[in-house]
């Protein structure tokens, strides 16, 4: 019997909805992982370490150069000949308004990293000067420095790999009617093979990156929201913190993922952009404001006119390993974060161009970002929480910030709140698009749903358990490595689609013209005919 008594399928049923390939081996790999975390935490940490300075060192050039060809690739299929192509089979319309698809999509690529790291990293740079630049530590020039990296890290080139992959997703989806998943962005390379064994690995791989780059964002959360509750409120968790924190956030969105209470999760979504941009506007209004608009204008110069040499900056000569710890850093979480974000951005842009996916997915996300980063990072630079950097790490730096405002009380609370509500909806999401890469079905069942959500607070807790910001990096770093080479890939697919769509189109206009022709050829053809007829039955008749 497949179904219960209520009419429901039963849990036989859903179960045979999973593919037991891309599921089974994502799992298996999955547990080992966490049971290595669990049983020999040591052994973990010194691989981490090892794998940390392996990808950074020997292979930070491979991720500098993907990215950067990401970028290039974006701007020509906005602004070239490929920018007309619709992402639609048979011309349907847009399913959103053009604030609601930009809202959606902003939302899910964003996550609390950009709280973490808003105010902390043009801090720290401004203390410790990236290597590209030689100002001097905690000068002016730094500040406009620091904040030129911080646009770097997230303006346009991290933004430039979701378009890219979203592109060739949505061409094999809605041109190709394939399904919503990452190994559909290779079909122009690969044609149908994706549907095959190669489409499984890569939808296997896209699970376990997908795992990687969400256990950063997660481990991060957790340190930050330690770091507030010790911060404001003197509340010190001690070494299970990380447990404490991701393992009840973990209980919340899994009970989310398994009821289908998604409504919830997307009102919360809502209620966090608003959350946003009110805090956004708070620092900006209440805070240094002039300082931050210059800073802010100051840092778009210095970014416009530097993007090309930092984004081919390789660090020769640097001893600290700057570049790993930051630049590489954020280009692979970006690279990890991608399948899943890409997949979701894809799913809600049925009927746009793309001129329009690249320009709603590239550069209004950018300008969001670098105003987040001048207001908030600008104010963390104007009252020099280097101090608080240093006593109590880059996590407490929203923290410190917020005590130079107004309202500081209710500020912190309003920020601990953004933080959840940031983590909750990005984590709902992926348990969701984590289940639709392991499922036959587009709409996945609740078991899986569980199952991952469940796997994604295992793994982060394993990582943030270690103490280690390093660990928790690391997870996106090696996850996404392989990633650095298929964005070339990606971007193969993206032109050799766009050049088939185009040519298909021009095909197509020729032979609707052909039977247009044809057939006013025949109308005509048969008017002639008929009044030849008519003026000859009518002579007759005289006759």
């Amino acid at each position: 019997m497949n179904d219960d008594t209520n009419g429901r399928p039963s849990v036989l049923t859903q179960l045979r909805r999973m593919d037991p390939v891309i599921f089974g081996v994502s799992a298996i790999l999955t547990v080992a992982f966490v049971l290595w975390g669990v049983l020999d935490q040591k052994g973990m940490i010194a691989a981490v370490g090892k794998a940390f300075t392996w990808t950074t060192v020997d292979w930070g050039w491979l991720y500098l150069l993907s990215a950067f060809a990401v970028v290039i690739a974006a701007l020509v299929a906005m602004f070239g000949r490929y920018g007309a192509v619709k992402l639609s089979r048979h011309g349907e319309k847009p399913e959103f308004s053009d604030f609601a698809w930009f809202a959606m999509l902003f939302g899910a690529a964003i996550a609390a990293g950009i709280v973490f790291w808003g105010p902390a990293e043009p801090a720290y740079d401004w203390m410790t000067v990236p290597p590209y630049f030689h100002d001097a530590p905690m000068s002016s020039g730094a500040a406009v420095h620091a904040m030129t990296y911080s646009f770097f890290h997230w303006g346009l080139t991290p933004w430039a790999i979701y378009a890219v992959l979203t592109v060739a997703v949505a061409l094999g989806a809605y041109r190709k009617g394939l399904p919503f998943r990452f190994s559909t962005a290779f079909y122009y390379v690969i044609g149908d093979r994706v549907r095959g064994g190669w489409g499984k690995v890569l939808d296997i791989f896209a699970v376990i990156v997908t795992l990687g780059g969400l256990a950063t964002t997660t481990g991060l959360i957790a340190f930050q929201l330690s770091a507030g509750l010790k911060f404001q409120y003197g509340l010190v968790l001690g070494k299970d913190a990380a447990y404490l924190i991701i393992g009840l956030l973990t209980l919340i969105f899994a009970i989310a993922a398994y009821t289908g209470l998604h409504r919830g999760i997307k009102f919360l979504g809502t209620f966090r952009t608003w959350v946003f941009i009110a805090i956004w506007l708070f620092v900006l209004l209440l805070g240094p404001t002039l300082f931050l608009i210059n800073l802010t204008i100051d840092a778009t110069g210095q970014y416009l006119l530097n993007l090309v040499p930092m984004s081919l900056y390789t660090g020769i000569g640097d001893t600290t390993n700057w570049l790993g710890s930051w630049t590489i850093f954020y280009w692979a979480w970006w690279m990890a974060w991608a399948p899943f974000v890409a997949v979701f951005i894809a799913r809600i842009s049925k009927g746009r161009s793309v001129r329009q996916l690249v320009a709603f997915t590239l550069l209004l996300p950018s300008l969001a970002d670098m105003l987040w980063y001048g207001v908030i990072g600008g104010s963390g630079i104007k009252y020099n929480i280097t101090g608080a950097l240093k006593k109590n790490g880059v996590e407490s730096a929203i923290f410190a910030t917020a005590h130079h405002l107004p309202l500081t009380s209710i500020l912190v609370v309003v920020i601990l709140v953004l933080i959840v509500a940031f983590f909750l909806t990005v984590a709902d999401s992926a348990s969701v698009s984590l289940a639709m890469f392991t499922s036959r079905e587009e709409d996945p069942n609740k078991y899986l749903r569980l199952f991952w959500a469940i796997a994604l607070g295992a793994v982060a807790a394993v990582l943030a358990a270690t103490g280690s910001l390093q660990a928790v990096q690391t997870a996106s770093i090696v996850t996404a490595f392989p990633m650095a080479f298929l964005l070339f890939v990606v971007i193969y697919a993206v032109f050799r689609g766009l050049n088939e769509e185009i040519r298909d189109s021009s095909l197509q206009d020729v032979a609707e013209g052909a039977v247009q022709t044809a057939s006013y050829g025949q109308s005509m053809s048969d008017r002639l005919t008929g009044g030849a007829a008519a003026v000859n039955q009518e002579r007759a008749g005289t006759d």
